[in-house]
């Protein structure tokens, strides 16, 4: 398989969607096929050419049932293009959650008149073009008409207008309407204030404020949702045809069908009516009750049984039913579906497939006929993954062959990608999360045009992420204006009968408690949730603390009886999103491989808590052949049986105690070999110019070298990606760093936002010069802190946007005398130093851990050594305390999951960075990484002289410690001390040998091992600078 090929599979792939929701309605299908279901197409075009001509009835409703996956949903967006072809309009009831069956009715409709219409230009709402249209019917101006579009503000003399141009048009009608014509134009409004006043009334709720619908001529009552609905169709066919759509009505039905059984007896009263009964007669009113409206039940033939049973009219007065959609028949109409399909995923590609139904032989849709689209959909996909996994192209020769593909529900192995693949995806997301602009996904007057798209997006990657198991959820489309919900995802339990688990989200950002109830009501009813359910999860949203009032708290505790869930929409859980959301709208042909691989999406906090028990185990990643969880570190001095330590032991951190001649050096060197020819990665902090030849092979094998060293040695340099990065010389490979973390991510998590302020005063404090115990320093620090404060709480961003707000801080930044001329004094300071410091918020690589961590294509793992040689000492703790901190925001996206150990960082002179006194800047991030990252997967190794220097949180907390020979009475005291303080002995420290060492981990309790010789060469002179920047070029 070549490279176009591997490509052109995976659109194929990824272009395979079979399982069609409510989302592929509001899209033009691209491959649609008018042969597959000729008789239920005509019935339709009857039906919609008859509600045309008509100028007040309605046609006969039509049922088009059939079985999952013989394509009713994919209908209904052809059915979509159809009515819009003819000026007509769309609406897509779906009763898959429980309520009022004329509420669910009305809300549906007013949500779809937010959504486009069929035509070309998607920014065309079907209320503005409503409205247009109703403005020409009444003989406005085109100023009038423009603002009852809601191309410009609208003002009561606009309806005015409208009201009395169409007296003369249907004075019945609009003596009847004359408020929801008026609330149709304030709905298609650009206002949110004057939208909510129109949504009000279509959605049957009682005005927000006295006198608000006064203001625009409307009167106080509230119409009921089934006036509301005869209304709209009224005035839908005072302008064109309507075709109303039910679909999403089968779990629902299926299950009340069931609850009806075993809850009502036999003799129950024959007038108890039924929610069954309910649906079933609100289907037939509904025919009844609508203009020009041809009615559309889409439906599994039981669901359509259980409505002429219960429905008290007589179902043939009102529908007619179309031919059962059955399995394809015909072989011709099965090669078009396919090739329909296929070329439209590699469209824009440049490949050319030898045959257009590629990968699949012409010859193999003789035996397509009696498969659903669904099925052979699905075997295709199946037969594309098996080619994928082999690494060789065939063409599927038969839909009845079972090894083509597995029967259901046997779904097919997640594809393994190498990590080699993914490394330009890794790139594009970290450059997206960094570019994200959230503002608008926090702002109350812009969440609702901002918050749907940020979690379909997210929604979508993480069903992708599932692998096979996602292909039982679907995403619901985007909403239309001021929507009740802001996404909701849908889990087929049964596909027999579409039994389906909900989870539904709503951000609310309002502030005052009235509107913040109101969203959370239309949530509740949105969502369908009911006390009992388990079935459906409301999400809400919400950043700002809520009324500590009666009613809010009590809304709140229903929702939580629910079995929702009210949690903090954080910054660092919205980039990730728009980053999805960027790379889902980019389609790159290898991006579900990364998100399988990757699982971004499932790794925020949000989806983590809410979809983390519905969530697929992730697929078993890439290992080194060689890899059995285990690296080999040594034998033992005096049995000579090996000692090993088990990877995931290292997730637990490791000490090396060790003094100069000690083989301290090798066997760092060692450990990070041994980790890398399993697969592992690693970051190695080099201050003494003695670990950058891990990428530099022995010129000859030396004596040292035991067993399988050299067969080691040759794996380790071809499957290891070493990389040389050399900070502060741009000659060489520079990095740089943005000076603050990101303060955003962690502004909801009290402590973690105190770490992360504390990190950043201690890192800028020095640059600003406000060190030290003056009152001026003391004053400045405190400024910077509660500038960072008010920076973390609007979203943080960008230095230069901090670097801004000190320039022009507000008042109620800071309690402080005088902050405003403190904070100035700060931003001249700053500046200063991102002129002074390259380092500093300058140029080279910005750090990536995500770069430094991800090997290049065709390799196993990355080691990447950042040689300190161009830092001094106050720019070096400042440079690995932003490491430090980019590494564990990072890690916690990333985090090792299945694998027993996700990188390792190794950090040599421990004490100089991460020592008790004097105080690095490196030490707060230190200390946070080494209590926090063992949760993630990651692995440090902290390497030291003095093991008294070294902070004893990280000297203690160390699972596995290695103590080589000391010199200095004061530390062989400290690391015999170290040892009793783990139930050890290491009496002998003073005399031991090179490359001996006690060892104490995890079963070990400090045995003397011997250490094996590192695989890359280690002469006794360190590199130069010279040596080290030319290293760096290569």
């Amino acid at each position: 398989m070549n490279e176009a090929e591997r490509e052109a599979l995976a659109r194929v792939a990824s272009g395979l969607d079979w399982a069609a929701t409510s989302e592929h309605a509001w899209k033009n299908p691209p491959f649609h096929v008018d042969a597959l279901h000729r008789q239920a197409e005509s019935l339709v075009l009857a039906g919609i050419a008859e509600a045309r001509a008509s100028q007040d009835a309605s046609p006969l409703g039509v049922v088009l049932q059939g079985e999952g996956g013989v394509g009713k949903t994919h209908f209904l967006s052809w059915v979509r293009g159809r009515v819009g072809a003819v000026g007509g309009y769309f609406f897509l009831l779906d009763f898959s959650v429980e309520g009022d069956f004329w509420a669910l009715a009305a809300r549906a409709m007013v949500e779809d008149l937010g959504r486009p219409g069929a035509t070309d230009d998607a920014r065309s709402t079907q209320v503005a073009v409503l409205m247009r249209r109703l403005a020409a019917l009444a003989g406005a101006d085109e100023a009038t008409s423009a603002a009852l579009a809601g191309e410009t503000p609208c003002t009561k003399d606009d309806l005015d207008a409208l009201v009395d141009g169409l007296l003369v048009h249907d004075r019945r009608l609009v003596a009847r309407c004359a408020d929801t014509l008026r609330a149709l134009a304030l709905y298609a409004s650009p206002a949110m204030r004057t939208l909510d006043v129109g949504r009000d009334h279509l959605t049957s709720t009682e005005e927000a404020e006295p006198g608000d619908r006064r203001a625009w001529g409307m009167s106080r009552r509230v119409k009921g949702p089934q006036e509301i609905v005869i209304d709209l169709s009224a005035i839908l066919a005072l302008t064109g045809p309507s075709v109303i759509a039910v679909d999403q009505v089968d779990s629902l039905l299926q299950h009340t069908a069931k609850a009806q059984r075993v809850d009502r007896p036999d003799d129950g009263a024959p007038d108890d009516v039924t929610t069954l009964e309910r649906v079933a007669g609100g289907l037939m009113a509904l025919r009844q009750t609508t203009r020009r409206t041809l009615c559309l039940i889409a439906c599994l033939p039981s669901s359509w049984k259980l409505v002429r049973g219960q429905a008290v009219e007589t179902v043939t007065d009102r529908f007619r039913a179309a031919p059962v959609l059955a399995t394809l028949s015909d072989a011709d109409v099965a090669r078009d579906l396919v090739e329909r399909r296929i070329g439209a995923a590699l469209a824009g590609s440049g490949f050319t497939p030898p045959v257009p139904s590629w990968p699949v032989a012409p010859a193999a849709f003789a035996t397509a006929p009696g498969h659903t689209p669904r099925a052979l959909l699905k075997k295709i996909h199946a037969h594309v993954e098996t080619c994928r996994r082999d690494g060789a192209v065939r063409l599927l020769e038969s839909f009845a062959d079972e090894q083509a593909a597995p029967r259901e529900p046997t779904a097919p192995p997640p594809v393994r990608v190498p990590l080699a693949d993914l490394p330009a995806l890794d790139a594009r997301f970290a450059e997206l999360r960094a570019a994200a602009d959230i503002g608008a996904a926090v702002n109350p007057e812009t969440e609702d045009a901002t918050v749907p798209a940020l979690l379909a997006a997210a929604l979508k990657a993480w069903t992708i992420e599932q692998g096979p198991a996602g292909e039982a959820f679907r995403v619901d489309p985007p909403p239309g204006r001021r929507p009740e919900l802001h996404a909701r995802l849908r889990q087929v339990l049964d596909e027999a009968t579409d039994v389906q688990r909900h989870w539904a989200f709503r951000a609310i950002g309002a502030p005052h408690h009235l509107a913040a109830q109101k969203r959370l009501d239309d949530a509740f009813t949105a969502a369908g949730v009911t006390p009992d359910g388990t079935d459906r999860t409301l999400v809400i949203l919400r950043t700002v603390p809520w009324s500590t009032g009666p009613k809010t708290q009590a809304k709140l505790q229903a929702l939580a009886d629910g079995g929702g869930l009210s949690v903090p929409l954080v910054g660092d859980d919205l980039r990730t999103f728009a980053a999805l959301a960027t790379m889902l709208a980019e389609d790159r042909a290898d991006l579900h491989d990364w998100l399988r691989a990757r699982r971004p999406a499932g790794g925020t906090e949000l989806l983590t808590r809410v979809l983390g028990e519905a969530a697929a185990p992730p697929p078993e990643p890439e290992r080194a052949e060689n890899s059995v969880g285990r690296i080999r570190i040594g034998t033992r001095v005096r049995r000579g049986d090996p000692v090993e330590l088990e990877l995931a032991t290292l997730t637990r951190h490791t000490a090396v105690f060790a003094g100069s001649g000690s083989g301290k050096t090798v066997l760092l060197r060692r450990l990070v070999e041994e980790c890398a020819l399993s697969g592992v990665s690693a970051i190695v902090l080099d201050p003494n110019n003695d670990l950058a030849r891990l990428g530099d092979p022995w010129p000859s094998p030396p004596d040292g070298w035991t067993g399988d060293d050299a067969a080691r040695a040759r794996e380790y340099l071809a499957t290891t990606d070493v990389v040389v990065w050399t900070p502060g010389r741009a000659g060489g490979r520079p990095l740089s760093f943005q000076p603050l973390p990101d303060l955003g991510a962690v502004r909801d998590s009290p402590d973690e936002l105190r770490s992360a302020l504390d990190i950043a005063v201690e890192a800028l404090s020095p640059r600003a010069n406000v060190t030290g115990k003056t009152r001026k320093a003391q004053l400045g620090q405190a400024v910077l802190r509660e500038a960072l404060a008010h920076f973390a709480r609007s979203g943080g961003g960008s230095f230069t946007s901090f670097l801004d707000l000190l320039g022009e801080l507000p008042v109620e930044a800071s309690q402080i005398d005088k902050a405003a001329q403190i904070a100035g004094e700060l931003e001249q300071a700053l500046t200063a130093a991102t002129v002074n410091d390259p380092l500093f918020a300058g140029g080279g690589v910005p750090v990536d851990p995500g770069t430094l961590l991800t090997p290049a294509p065709g390799k196993r793992a990355r080691v990447s050594v950042i040689s300190l040689v161009g830092l001094g000492d106050e720019r070096r703790e400042s440079f690995v305390s932003q490491l430090q901190v980019a590494l564990f925001a990072w890690i916690k996206r990333n985090p090792a999951r299945d694998r027993p150990l996700g990188a390792l960082y190794v950090m040599d002179e421990a004490q100089i960075l991460a020592g008790t006194s004097p105080r690095s800047a490196a030490l707060e991030s230190t200390l946070m990484l080494s209590s926090q990252a063992r949760k993630y997967g990651l692995g440090l190794v902290f390497a030291t002289q003095a093991p008294k220097g070294l902070h004893n949180k990280i000297a203690g907390s160390a699972t596995t410690q290695f103590i080589g020979k000391l010199s200095s009475p004061v530390q062989i005291a400290a690391a015999k001390e170290l040892a009793r303080a783990k139930g050890g002995n290491a009496d002998q420290v003073g005399i031991l040998g090179q490359g001996h060492f006690y060892v104490a981990s995890d079963g070990l309790s400090f045995v003397q091992a011997r250490t094996p010789l590192c695989l890359t060469h280690h002469p006794s002179d360190p590199l130069t600078e010279d040596e080290i920047v030319e290293r760096a070029r290569r």
